[in-house]
């Protein structure tokens, strides 16, 4: 990692899109969270102790959405979030980028490689891989053949990306990331049960995140299809043939069994259930832990086992918690008889 120039508190406001207020030609070399605030440093505050641990600390400048405070040099912004994930990309550590085939990868005949790709120590490529320009593929990843990758991703160690799986552009594979393993389709029989064939496709659209030790299955016949935009946590479980629309975002521990429908702009909770051949309409959310066994209607917000809407799941325990307290009183009483 090689550290960032120093910028002023007005350059770094122009590049957040924020106000300044303050004294702009203090320089910033670094961002720190508020309990390590010191000289040189920026922090972003989403309260008044996180405004005061930075001034304890020496900070050289805040970044709040509210009042900003006299004594600081401050950028007042209308999201905070947004505004720490700008100033990383402009003040984080610059990761090292990795140049070249290294003598050691394993490249097989008719791969198609584009402009400027990296390809790390022992990793292999399939016969009739194409890999689009400026993509990294790190040591010890797995593409198999006839795998197409778009420009500029990045498929991380140890990643398993199997036959014919096609990535679009600016993809990201975390590390463990199984991407295109056969779907888990049987045909259950008492003299044992046999495999059913998994030979579809499965297809990465664009600015897609899968996370690390996720995996995604193909298709059993057609595809399995992720949608541009959608960002996928570690440890999740996409089996064959499910269709996840646009900029969905699913966290951790999820997992979304077969044929299942995720339409747009659809976000899991962590540890979210779903169950095979159903739909999820455009906007819903799943709060943590949700087990959904039926089809969720575009834009509810559902939780619970079985998931169902939320004022109706809140109704109901409230209704739950007063049926049950006459008996917890009655159990009171009884104790406290001599």
């Amino acid at each position: 990692m090689n550290a960032r120039s120093p910028l002023s508190v007005a350059a770094l406001a122009e590049r957040i899109d924020g106000t300044l207020h303050g004294d702009g030609t203090v320089a910033v070399r670094e961002i720190v969270s508020p309990e390590a605030a010191r000289p040189g440093a920026i922090v972003v505050c989403a309260d008044a102790a996180a405004i005061a641990a930075a001034r304890a600390g020496g900070a050289a400048a805040v970044v709040v959405r509210a009042e900003p405070p006299a004594d600081l040099p401050a950028i007042v912004v209308s999201d905070t979030r947004l505004a720490l994930a700008h100033l990383l990309d402009v003040l984080g550590p610059r990761a090292t980028r990795p140049e070249g085939i290294h003598p050691t990868a394993v490249v097989e005949a008719d791969v198609t490689l584009g402009a400027g790709v990296t390809i790390g120590a022992y990793a292999y490529v399939g016969a009739g891989a194409r890999i689009g320009d400026r993509t990294i593929i790190h040591s010890l990843a797995y593409v198999g053949p006839n795998v197409a990758i778009g420009d500029d991703c990045e498929v991380h160690a140890h990643a398993s990306l199997r036959e014919g799986a096609r990535l679009g552009a600016r993809v990201i594979v975390q590390n463990g990331a199984v991407i295109g393993a056969d779907g888990f389709g049987y045909v259950l029989r008492p003299q044992g049960h046999k495999k059913i064939p998994q030979v579809g496709a499965i297809v990465i659209e664009d600015d897609v995140e899968i996370g690390a030790a996720t995996t995604i299955d193909r298709a059993t016949l057609g595809e399995t299809r992720i949608g541009a935009g959608t960002k996928i946590d570690n440890l999740v479980q996409i089996a064959h043939n499910v269709r996840i629309g646009r900029g969905c975002v699913i966290a951790a521990q999820c997992g979304i069994a077969g044929s299942t429908v995720v339409e747009d702009g659809v976000i899991f909770g962590g540890q979210v259930g779903v169950a095979d051949h159903i739909t999820v309409g455009h906007g819903a959310i799943a709060l943590g832990g949700a087990s959904i066994i039926g089809n969720v209607e575009p834009g509810q917000i559902v939780m619970g086992y079985p998931a169902r809407p939320r004022r109706e799941f809140l109704k109901a325990e409230a209704a739950l918690r007063r049926l049950s307290q006459p008996l917890r009183q009655r159990r009171g009483e009884e104790a406290e008889r001599p």
